[in-house]
Formats: structure tokens, sequence, C-alpha cells
């Protein structure tokens, strides 16, 4: 007779949450396609997509930066260290790429696209 009533407590435990296992079971599926979809790019396709996000955080930081720096107008060698500072902190992982001067060229590149990013904004926001 334990092992029933612990059938049906079992039983009644889905029927009083089938909707949030079902929220639950959806999620891992979503989150499973999510990672197998991303292991089958290419190396190419991963970077790409890493410098993406390295890109919108490099906006983000240097937004913080020219408000952290509002009034000093000749401060640009101090946001930029900062700035490149953050992103290395945000992702060690850019820390075993062999090339590092590429690298610094590649985030200072990114900088002043950001740059341009934030002036246009706003101009446009005025």
């Amino acid at each position: 007779m334990n092992i029933l009533n612990g059938i049906q407590k079992f039983l009644e435990l889905i029927n009083d949450n089938w909707t949030t296992i079902m929220v639950i079971l959806g999620l891992a599926a979503a989150i499973a396609k999510k990672v197998k979809d991303y292991l089958a790019k290419s190396d190419d396709e991963k970077i790409a997509i890493a410098k993406m996000q390295i890109r919108e955080t490099i906006l983000r930081l240097v937004t913080e930066a020219e408000m952290d720096y509002e009034e000093w107008n000749v401060a640009g060698s101090i946001k930029r260290a900062q700035v490149i500072n953050q992103i290395c902190e945000t992702y060690p992982i850019l820390s075993k790429i062999i090339d590092q001067p590429e690298l610094v060229e590649w985030i200072d590149e990114q900088i002043d696209e950001a740059l341009n990013t934030l002036r246009y904004i706003i101009k446009e926001n005025q």
C-alpha cells in the first residue's frame, strides 16, 4: 500500500504542476537546440558571433567612459585605456590570443566605430 500512496502523490504532483513541468521541458529543449546549433557552427562563424558580442560590449563601455569623463574633453587616451582594460577583464580568453598587438588594433578600430555610432545617436536625439 505504501508504494501505491507514493504513486498517487507523484501523480498529484504532476497534475498540480503540469504547466510548470511543460515550461521547464520546453526551455530545456530550446536551450539544447541552441547549444547544438552553436556547436555545429564553424570556427569562423563562432569568431564572428564573438566579435559581434564584443562590439556591443565596446559600445556600452565607450558610452560609460564618455559619461565618466564627460567634463574632460581631452581624456581620449584615458577613456580608450579604460575600455580596453574592461574588455580584457570581461573576456579573459582574449589574453590567450597570440597576436596581442593585432587584437589591440582591432579593439581600437571597434572603439573608433563605437564613438562614431555614439556621436550619431547623440546627434539624432538632439
